[in-house]
């Protein structure tokens, strides 16, 4: 299992963006196995995903809904839907790294991650890497 966070989803929705063909390189290491097996996510990072998508220029909410669909589909991964034992639990990890930036969904994902048993991520965010594996072409 390997987790996909905002980091990663954002720029392979968003052909614009300069991560776009790194990301989309990164994912045919993974070419033919099937995506919903292979990939979880949490309904939070859909959430920022798509977010991001909406209010990043060029702020596209057409993009915004297919992405929206094609994650709520599970077409990329399947999404773990955080119940409030979580979020109080990410909440509780998020209090405590004070000296570090990350964000709430971050926190969220991690413990999750641990919950599930996932110790690999695709993110371009290296806040991962203090506890999971991130393949260094992403970094």
């Amino acid at each position: 299992m390997i987790f996909l966070d905002t980091s990663f989803l954002f720029p392979l929705f968003s052909q614009r963006n300069p991560d776009h063909a790194r990301v989309r390189g990164a994912l045919d290491a993974y070419r033919g196995q099937p995506a919903r097996d292979l990939f979880h996510t949490t309904n939070h990072v859909v959430a920022e995903t798509i977010t991001l998508i909406r209010t990043t220029p060029p702020r596209s909410h057409t993009a915004a809904v297919r992405a929206g669909e094609g994650l709520y589909e599970e077409s990329f991964a399947r999404v773990y839907w955080a119940p409030a034992e979580d979020e109080r639990a990410a909440f509780a990890y998020f209090k405590q790294y004070a000296d570090k930036e990350y964000s709430f969904v971050d926190c969220l994902s991690f413990v999750v991650m641990e919950k599930l048993g996932i110790r690999e991520a695709l993110a371009l965010d290296s806040d991962f890497t203090h506890r999971f594996i991130v393949p260094p072409t992403l970094l």
